[in-house]
C-alpha cells in the first residue's frame, strides 16, 4: 500500500508554481525554457505515480493495460526528469552540450538506454510486471534510480568544475541546495519507498529553483516594469539561438536637465508611462531599460523597425500626462544595421549605449550602427583591458616632454607624461585611454603611479646637472576629489626624500568648476611646498581676475591659442600674456612645432616653450641619455 499524503499536496504546489510561471514577465531565454520544462515533467511524474500506485492497489479490478500504461509512464518521465534537472544545471552555468554532437550523445545514452528498457517492459518484465499477487518489481527496476543518480552525479560534476561561472552568491547556494534534495530524495525513496517522499524533495529542489534563478524580479526594473539591464545582458548572451534578430533603442534627449525641471518624483512617474506605453503597444517586442532615460527594443525579423520608430516618435510628440502635469520630453533613436551576433554582449551594450549618447547630442534623429562603430567599440574594450592590466601590475609608464627656457632655448624642466602599451608592445595614444580612466574611476591609480614614478625620477638622477629645475605632474579633475590627495603627495615625497620644489602641479583650466573644492584642496596641497600651474589656459572658464583667488605660479597657454596667434597675428594673445605676467605668472607655451613660432612666443612675453620642436614625449632613460649628452 501506498501513501499519497506527501504527492498530494506536491501536486498543488507544482500547480501554483505552473500559474506563477506564466503569469508573470519572463524573458524568452534557455534557463526559463529548461524550468518550464521541468515543472511539465514533474507534473507528469507525481501525477502519474499517483495513478499508477492507484491502480497498482486496484490491480484486480482494472485491465491490465491500465495498470502497464499508468507506470510505464511514470518510469519514463522519472529517468527524464533526472536528465531535465541535469539540463537545467547546465543552463546555470552557461554550458552547452549540443555544440559538441558526440559529447551531447555521451550524455543522452543513459536516458536512451533506460528509456529502451522501460518501453520493452511489457514484453520483457524488465522493469516490473503484474502477476497473480499483484505489482512485482522487475530485475532491473533499480536501472531508473542508477540513471537518475547518474544525472545527478553528473550535476554535481559540472558545478564542481564550473562554479566559477556562477555570477551570483544565491546562485551558488542555490545549485547545492536542490541537487542535496535530489540526493535526499533518493535516499528516502529507498528507504521509504511507500510514502512516495521522492517527489517532494524534488518539489523542494524545484522551489529552491525559483528562489535562486526565476523570480522574475531580478530581471525586471522597479519603475518601469520593463526588462533590466541584467535581463538584456543574459538574453543577448543567448544570440545564437534567438528569433529576435533586430535591435534597436531611444534616449530621452537632456534627460538629466529635465529631472531637474520637472522633479525626480515626476520624471520617474512619466518613466512609468512610457514603460506601460511600450508594454501596451508593442507586446511583440521585448522592451528593457537602461538607466538615465534610455530604452532598448529587440524585435524578430519580421516587425518593421522603422514603423515602431515613427510610432513611438509620433507618440513623444504628445505630452505624457501624471498627476496633472504634462511632461514634454523629446526623443532620439539608435538602431543597429549589422549582425550584430557576431560580437559579444558589452560589445553590443555599450556600442548601443555610445549611440544613444550621440543620439542625444546630434541634430540626427537616428543613428544608425554599423560594423564601424562596432571595431572602435572593440577597440575601446582592448584599451580598457590593457589600462586595467597596466594599472594592476604597475606597469603605466612615465614619458618626459623637455620644456624650455623662452631666451635661451635651454632645458629648465620637463612634464610627467603617462604611457601605457598595448600586447604588442606599441605605445597607445593617451587621448584614448585617459578619458576611459576617468571614466571608470582608474584615473587616481593612474595618477598616483605617475607621481611616485616622477618622485622616483626626481630621487634617481640629478636634475640640476642637465639644466632641470623641475618636472611638472598633471593632477586630474577626479583626484582633486580625493580628501587625503595632500597626505598621499606628502608620503611619497618622505619616501623618496624629495623636495617639493623639484615637483610642480599642473592642473586643467576646464578642472576649476568648483571653486570653493578646488581652492581648499590647492591650499592644503599648497602647505606642503608645491607650486601649481594651470594647464590649457584658454579652454575653459578662467579670466585673470579669477586667477588671483588660486596660488598659481605659471599659466600654460593652450596650443590653439598658439597656433591661432602664429597662422594670423594679432594684439589679443600678446596683451593676454602681458596681463598675465603683469599679475605675477610666469607664461609657458604649448604647441610649439617650429622655430618660427618658438620666435613669436619669444617676443610677446612668454618665459617657456613645450612642443614637439624640442622634442616629442620620451622615455625616461632615453630622456637623461639624451640631455646628458648635450649638457
Amino acid at each position: 500500500m501506498w501513501d499519497f499524503s506527501f504527492a498530494i499536496p506536491s501536486l498543488l504546489i507544482l500547480g501554483i508554481l505552473l500559474f506563477n510561471y506564466f503569469m508573470l514577465q519572463r524573458l524568452p531565454i534557455k534557463i526559463n525554457k529548461s524550468f518550464v520544462i521541468l515543472l511539465f515533467t514533474e507534473t507528469v511524474v507525481i501525477t502519474s505515480d499517483i495513478v499508477g500506485s492507484w491502480a497498482c492497489e486496484e490491480y484486480a479490478s482494472l485491465p491490465r493495460f491500465v495498470v502497464f500504461s499508468t507506470n510505464m509512464v511514470f518510469f519514463i518521465a522519472f529517468a527524464f526528469r533526472g536528465f531535465i534537472f541535469f539540463r537545467f544545471t547546465c543552463e546555470t552555468l552557461g554550458l552547452d552540450p549540443s555544440e559538441n554532437k558526440f559529447r551531447t550523445f555521451l550524455c543522452q545514452l543513459p536516458l536512451i538506454f533506460c528509456e529502451v528498457i522501460v518501453l520493452s517492459t511489457p514484453w520483457t518484465n524488465a522493469i516490473f510486471y503484474v502477476g497473480t499477487t499483484g505489482y512485482k518489481r522487475g530485475y532491473l527496476y533499480h536501472s531508473i534510480t542508477y540513471t537518475f543518480i547518474f544525472y545527478v552525479g553528473l550535476g554535481l560534476f559540472a558545478v564542481l568544475n564550473y562554479k566559477q561561472n556562477l555570477k551570483r552568491l544565491r546562485q551558488k547556494y542555490g545549485v547545492i541546495i536542490y541537487h542535496l534534495m535530489l540526493v535526499l530524495g533518493l535516499i528516502f525513496r529507498q528507504l521509504m519507498p511507500q510514502f512516495l517522499l521522492m517527489d517532494t524533495f524534488c518539489i523542494m529542489g524545484i522551489l529552491t529553483i525559483n528562489l535562486c534563478f526565476m523570480n522574475p524580479d531580478f530581471y525586471i526594473e522597479r519603475r518601469t516594469r520593463l526588462f533590466n539591464t541584467a535581463g538584456l545582458q543574459e538574453f543577448l548572451d543567448e544570440k545564437s539561438t534567438q528569433k529576435y534578430t533586430q535591435i534597436f533603442g531611444f534616449v530621452i534627449n537632456h534627460y538629466l536637465e529635465d529631472v531637474e525641471i520637472y522633479s525626480t518624483k515626476q520624471m520617474d512617474a512619466g518613466i512609468n508611462l512610457i514603460g506601460a506605453y511600450l508594454r501596451r503597444s508593442f507586446p511583440h517586442l521585448l522592451h528593457f531599460y537602461y538607466r538615465s532615460g534610455r530604452f532598448i527594443l529587440i524585435a524578430k525579423d519580421n516587425v518593421d523597425v522603422d514603423d515602431v520608430i515613427a510610432t513611438i516618435e509620433g507618440r513623444f510628440k504628445k505630452p505624457w500626462i501624471s498627476n496633472n502635469v504634462e511632461l514634454y520630453l523629446d526623443v532620439s533613436f539608435a538602431k543597429i544595421l549589422c549582425d550584430w551576433n557576431r560580437y559579444d554582449t558589452e560589445s553590443v551594450i555599450s556600442v548601443l549605449a555610445n549611440a544613444l549618447v550621440i543620439a542625444n547630442s546630434s541634430t540626427n534623429e537616428l543613428i544608425n550602427i554599423d560594423d564601424d562603430m562596432f571595431q572602435a567599440t572593440h577597440e575601446t574594450t582592448k584599451i580598457k583591458a590593457v589600462l586595467e592590466n597596466a594599472i594592476k601590475t604597475n606597469s603605466v609608464e612615465v614619458f618626459l616632454q623637455p620644456i624650455v627656457d623662452a631666451q635661451t632655448l635651454k632645458l629648465v624642466g620637463a612634464e610627467s607624461l603617462a604611457r601605457i602599451r598595448d600586447e604588442k608592445g606599441n605605445i597607445i595614444p593617451p587621448g584614448k585611454f585617459i578619458s576611459l580612466a576617468e571614466k571608470n574611476g582608474r584615473i587616481n591609480q593612474l595618477g598616483e603611479q605617475v607621481f611616485e614614478k616622477t618622485c622616483r625620477f626626481v630621487k634617481s638622477n640629478d636634475l640640476k646637472s642637465i639644466g632641470m629645475k623641475w618636472v611638472n605632474v598633471n593632477i586630474s579633475t577626479a583626484q582633486f576629489m580625493k580628501k587625503d590627495l595632500a597626505k598621499s603627495f606628502e608620503i611619497l615625497l618622505n619616501k623618496y626624500n624629495v623636495s617639493p620644489d623639484s615637483i610642480h602641479l599642473e592642473i586643467t583650466e576646464v578642472a576649476i568648476i568648483d571653486e570653493s573644492l578646488m581652492k581648499d584642496q590647492i591650499n592644503e596641497i599648497q602647505k606642503r611646498g608645491f607650486a601649481f600651474s594651470l594647464d590649457d589656459y584658454g579652454t575653459g572658464y578662467s579670466n585673470v581676475s579669477r586667477l588671483k583667488h588660486y596660488p598659481f605660479t605659471n599659466v600654460k597657454l593652450d596650443m590653439s591659442l598658439v597656433w591661432d596667434h602664429c597662422k594670423k597675428p594679432d594684439i589679443i594673445l600678446p596683451m593676454l600674456v602681458k596681463t598675465l605676467k603683469g599679475s605675477g605668472y610666469t607664461i609657458t607655451a604649448e604647441g610649439i612645432e617650429t622655430i618660427e613660432m618658438a620666435k613669436a612666443m619669444a617676443e610677446i612675453g612668454c618665459d617657456y616653450l613645450q612642443g614637439w620642436y624640442f622634442s616629442p614625449p620620451i622615455p625616461m632613460n632615453d630622456f637623461i641619455n639624451k640631455y646628458k649628452s648635450s649638457s
